[in-house]
């Protein structure tokens, strides 16, 4: 997995992971690369956006040569309701239940997914009790040991009462987090790892640009 180009030397699976910034779309190009490289491995992914329709994320995902239609990629785009995800957690390894995706109502089983990405996973909890955010990573934490899923969750920094933000990033298996500085004009970027299952933390930030091809690593800043 893309992770590995972080400095990380040992990639933890079966782990429920938060990717936060302080604003904007860098996370989700970080997922796009995410599921472009699993799939290329012949992993099965399932992208769920709470953002963008299917169609978007199909079409974003073209520039890493993924195609929409392909056996091993389901794509949940629209999703706005925690009570759905709360009922597909619960149900666990026969995690099948109606899921809106655009205008259409399909079946779909998230549990034989490798990957499952949900972005933004914030903004479904914005008006929820902490009590329900709770059970919903709980649930996930589960899903990811019985069935063997890596979750992959985004966040914008500040969007959910800071009880609640400091909830998550407690329970989760590991943080990744884009930060942004802006001096004299110019723009840096960073990459926190501040916790991570089973490595080390590292002693200090990464640096990082972003182009064309997504998010490229500057090595001279690079932690080993």
């Amino acid at each position: 997995m893309v992770l590995t180009s972080f400095g990380l030397k040992n990639v933890p699976p079966n782990v429920v992971l938060l990717v936060e910034e302080d604003i904007g779309d860098i996370k989700s190009i970080f997922f796009q690369k995410i599921a472009s490289d699993a799939l290329k491995s012949g992993k099965k992914v399932h992208y769920i956006s709470t953002r963008d329709s299917k169609i978007a994320i199909s079409e974003q995902l073209k520039k890493y040569g993924i195609n929409e239609k392909a056996d091993n990629f389901t794509v949940l785009g629209n999703f706005v309701d925690p009570i759905t995800l709360l009922d597909i957690c619960h149900r666990r390894k026969n995690l099948c239940t109606k899921i809106y995706a655009g205008t259409d109502y399909s079946l779909h089983n998230v549990a034989d997914a490798d990957v499952c990405i949900i972005d933004m996973f914030s903004s479904l909890f914005i008006h929820e009790d902490v009590d329900v955010l709770t059970e919903a990573l709980n649930s996930l934490m589960n899903i990811s040991r019985e069935a063997n899923i890596t979750f992959l969750l985004s966040a914008d920094m500040g969007i959910l009462p800071e009880r609640s933000e400091k909830i998550v990033r407690s329970m989760v298996d590991g943080i990744i987090q884009f930060r942004t500085e802006y001096l004299g004009g110019k723009i840096n970027r960073f990459i926190n790892i501040p916790k991570m299952k089973g490595s080390i933390p590292m002693n200090k930030m990464i640096a990082y640009n972003v182009t064309s091809q997504g998010i490229m690593m500057d090595n001279r800043e690079r932690v080993g």
